[in-house]
Order: structure tokens, then C-alpha cells, then sequence
């Protein structure tokens, strides 16, 4: 059956990654279920317009110092806390907006990801990445 994840994706977040965050104090993780759209989204070999596709197999995880969105196989979102690349809004009990400049984050990608995502921690997600963010004084 192992086979069967490397074909159609896992919901499990990589072994690496799953440890990072361990070792940086897992506050939140659990499963996601959404969408997302690259707009302008570039890389060496690819270019995407803006087309919405499902988010399959999705974990979200968020440690004391970083946010991890895993889905379709590749990291979506991968930032630390307050990163001024990335805003998230509360939409409702258990959906969230999440923009990510990728060129801010990684600079060999361009463009724009969007995300709109449903899961039962989303409220906390949201309060945790906000306190997260640095403050102006």
C-alpha cells in the first residue's frame, strides 16, 4: 500500500519537515482541505497563470516559530511567523484566506499563491500567527 502514497500524494507532511517542527515545538497540526491559485507564479522550468486547483492530501502544521501548509505533494506555504510575505484572514469557524508573495519568500519563484482553506483549527491558526507577527510601536 506504500505505493499507493507516492502515486496519489500523502497526507502526511515529509519526515523531515514533521521533525523541524517538532524540534521547534508543534503547537498546532493537524488535516486541511481547500483550494489554492498561482497567479503570475514562475519558476526556471514552469509558468502558471491563474488557475484554482483542489488541495489534495493537505496537513497544516504551525510551531512556536513557523507556519508549514503541505499539500499536492509540495510545500505550499513554508514561513516563519510574521513573515511580511504572507497574510492570513479568518473567514468563518473553520475556513480560512491565506496570500503568499512567493518572490518575497523564494527568490527564484515569482508571483502570487492564494489559498482558501477549511479545517477545525483555523481560528487558532489565525489568533497564533497574529500574536506571531511583529508589533509597531
Amino acid at each position: 500500500m506504500k505505493w499507493m502514497s507516492r502515486a496519489f500524494g500523502s497526507k502526511e507532511l515529509p519526515p523531515q519537515v514533521r521533525s523541524d517542527l517538532e524540534s521547534e515545538g508543534i503547537v498546532v497540526f493537524g488535516p486541511v482541505s481547500g483550494s489554492l491559485a498561482r497567479r503570475n507564479y514562475r519558476t526556471p522550468l514552469h509558468y502558471g497563470s491563474s488557475s484554482w486547483e483542489n488541495i489534495v492530501g493537505g496537513t497544516i502544521g504551525m510551531s512556536r516559530k513557523r507556519l508549514v501548509i503541505w499539500g499536492n505533494r509540495e510545500a505550499l506555504v513554508d514561513v516563519w511567523l510574521g513573515h511580511p510575505a504572507v497574510t492570513m484572514e479568518l473567514q468563518g469557524p473553520e475556513r480560512m484566506l491565506v496570500e503568499a508573495d512567493r518572490g518575497a519568500i523564494d527568490p527564484i519563484r515569482t508571483g502570487w499563491t492564494t489559498l482558501l482553506l477549511r479545517t477545525i483549527h483555523a481560528p487558532r491558526i489565525a489568533q497564533l500567527y497574529a500574536e506571531g507577527l511583529p508589533r509597531s510601536v
